[in-house]
Formats: structure tokens, sequence, C-alpha cells
């Protein structure tokens, strides 16, 4: 396992990107992905660039699927749809029949919110901060089941959320009807994070006296948190999980998963047939059809790079870089940090305003000093930069310096 110091030598300066002369310009990448070295890449939560590991996997389904596809799929569809089932199963703690493959985050929480078993009188409770994706997942199973949605809203101000209060404010909303709670684990409109196993505990304590057909589900969406917080499902005590494996996880695009804990498979039912057969509730959840097997089977290897680097290194990298970027924007004056500063509560997202001047304006000026920078899809808008795995210290100094300018 390496530490974080180890890790940021492994990212800037053993495995950089290039060819025999790397050309001029910033510090180089590290050399397992394909980065355009004359650019501070520090929207990785969109979509993540494939590591070399990554990329060689895909490679090699892709030649075999192109030389006699018909062939290499009929030998080879069962073997590694269950080994890949069994690669997130470790990484998560969990066992294989509770991991479903998907394709994305919004593909998980779909298949989870419209499978959810609910009825008129039934309550889904979510908050104010999620995504739109579990906003209307939701709102679609309402309108077909005559349940009801409602949400509630855990701080005020991104900058001043408080663990105490997230967890009293969502726990006091909880009702006898309320049959969900769907989170978001690390919301991406202000880079908050949420205190997940605190407010699994105390909804525990909600259900000891409910029947177990009514107790009220905790199910989140973790895509800000796979491939950087260091942790497995028991413990964080949720019981889903729907997470895409192409952001911090650095896995093949279009790839995702879905856990659901043994204790609550009743509660959600299949709504996709699916081709994977004798593999439990994640078997079940699995989308059939044909999709692009050669980046589904290459999944594996982003798990394994996280765990051969070591993920108490990798959450140390992020949360310690997303603490040096925080800190250098503090310092400019006219901007307005919308994250908060504790790694407590926050993780690799970090969230900004400058006065006067839209994000989307903010970001275009970034992107013109070769700064890969994104805006928050919500109203209001900030400008956001997200360190991951790739970057290092000299990655968030160019960046701040380039606020700086702007501002």
């Amino acid at each position: 396992m390496l530490s974080r110091r180890a890790l940021l030598a492994w990212s800037v300066a053993s495995l950089t990107v290039g060819c025999a002369e790397e050309p001029a310009g910033p510090a180089p990448r590290d050399r397992s992905f394909d980065l355009d070295p004359h650019v501070v890449h520090l929207a990785g939560l969109l979509q993540a660039s494939h590591p070399e590991a990554v990329q060689r996997a895909i490679g090699a389904h892709r030649a075999e699927l192109d030389r006699n596809p018909a062939l290499y799929l009929i030998r080879n569809i069962e073997r590694y749809e269950r080994a890949t089932r069994e690669a997130a199963a470790r990484f998560l703690g969990a066992s294989p029949p509770e991991i479903g493959l998907t394709f994305n985050t919004t593909t998980g929480l779909g298949l989870l919110y419209a499978g959810l078993v609910v009825g008129p009188g039934d309550e889904l409770l979510t908050t104010e901060h999620d995504y739109r994706v579990t906003h209307e997942a939701l709102a679609m199973r309402a309108a077909r089941t005559g349940a009801t949605v409602r949400r509630v809203r855990l701080y005020d101000h991104g900058a001043e959320a408080d663990e105490d209060e997230m967890v009293e404010r969502l726990v006091r909303e909880i009702r006898d009807s309320t049959r969900l709670v769907a989170l978001t684990w690390v919301h991406s409109s202000t880079g908050v994070k949420i205190p997940l196993q605190r407010i699994a505990e105390r909804m525990a304590e909600v259900n000891r006296g409910r029947p177990e057909d009514r107790r009220a589900l905790v199910s989140v969406d973790a895509v800000h948190a796979l491939g950087v917080e260091d942790f497995t499902v028991g413990p964080l005590g949720v019981d889903f999980l729907a997470a895409g494996t192409h952001k911090w996880l650095n896995g093949p695009r279009g790839t995702g998963i879905v856990y659901g804990a043994s204790r609550s498979h009743d509660a959600v039912e299949p709504v996709i047939p699916t081709f994977t057969r004798d593999a439990g509730w994640g078997g079940r959840m699995s989308p059939g059809g044909f999709h692009a097997f050669e980046h589904r089977w290459a999944v594996e290897q982003a798990f394994a790079l996280q765990e051969s680097l070591g993920r108490p290194a990798i959450q140390a990298h992020v949360h310690g870089l997303a603490t040096e970027l925080k800190q250098g924007l503090a310092s400019i004056r006219g901007l307005t940090l919308h994250t908060p500063p504790s790694p407590r509560v926050s993780s690799g997202i970090v969230c900004f305003e400058l006065g006067g001047r839209s994000a989307r304006d903010v970001v275009a000026a970034l992107h013109d000093q070769g700064i890969m920078a994104s805006t928050t899809p919500y109203d209001p808008s900030y400008a956001r930069l997200t360190p991951g795995l790739m970057n290092s210290s000299a990655d968030v100094a160019r960046a701040v310096d380039a606020v700086r300018a702007i501002a």
C-alpha cells in the first residue's frame, strides 16, 4: 500500500504521459493515462480517461470480438460477467449475488427506483441537493404507484454544512409512511459529503420498531465516492447503492454497478430482462441485451488498479489535493467557496463562484488557460474543479493561479 507521498510521486514522476520526447508544457502526467500533457485535467468527475491497464483489457477483448464475435461471446460471456461481478463484490465487501452490472449511475438508480415495491400511502423521501435523476426517477415511480415524494434540505450553505445538523435535519423528517430515503453521498452541486454511515445508523434505530416489510430503506447515489472514499458496504449500512465506474474509479466508459443488501432484495423487483443466469438478485438486476462487452469486462482492471495502489492512499491523495485547492482558492479576493473546508464533509469536488461572473464564463476562461473545469448543472450554477488520481500539487497550484488571474 502506498503512502500519499509515494502515490503523488507515482502520479507525477514515474509514470508520465508522452512518447520518447516529452512535449514542452506543464509537468508530465501519469503514463498510464493518455492525457494531453499541456492541459490540467480537473474535470474527471464527468468522465475518466482509461488507465493503461484498462485500455489493454478493452483492446484484448475488442480484438477477439472483432476476429470472431460469436465464438468469443459464446465461450466467454458467463465467465467474464461472473468475474466482473466478483471483482465489484470484493471491492465493496459484498457478495456477488448482491451486485448487478449496469451502464452508469442513472441506469442503476432507474432500475432501483422503477422496481421499488411501494404503493398508495408510502412516502419516498429525498433531499433538495440530489441530482435530477433521483428526483425524476422517484417522481416516475410515485406517478405509477400512488406513492408520494418529499424533499428535505440538509444545509442552507454548502461551505457551512455540518454533520450533526445534516443528520438531525434528515432523521426528524422520517414519518411512519416513509418507505425509502434516497440520498447522494457527495453532492455534485456543492461538493458536500453527507455523513452517510451516521445516517444509516440512525435509520437502523428508526427501523427497530417496524415490521420487516415496513422498514425505511436507505439508497445512495455513490458515484462521486466510489474510487475516492475508502469504504465497504457492510459498515456503511445502506440497503442499496448505485454508481458509475467510469468516473473517479477510472473504469471503462459506459459501465456501472448496483448493490443491494441481501436483507433488502425483496423490496426491489427487476424491470428489464437479464441475460445473466443463476446469479441471484444482482444477476436479475443486470439488464440483458448486447452492449459493449469489451468495456464491461475490463471493469475488473479498474478495481485491481485501485487495490494495487491502496484505497487509503488514494483517499488521502484526493482529499489532500482538494484541501490544497480550497486553501488556495480561499485566498482569492472576490471568490466564494461553496464546499466545506474539512474532508469530513467533503471529498474531491470543489465548487466556487467569482462575484459578477457566471460559472460558464469562469469555466470558459479556465479552458482558455489550459485548465479543464466544469459547471454544476443546477440553479444557481457554480464553477467546479475536481482533482483526482492523475493530478498533483503542481496541477492544483496552476489552477489556483489561473483562477486568480481571472479574478
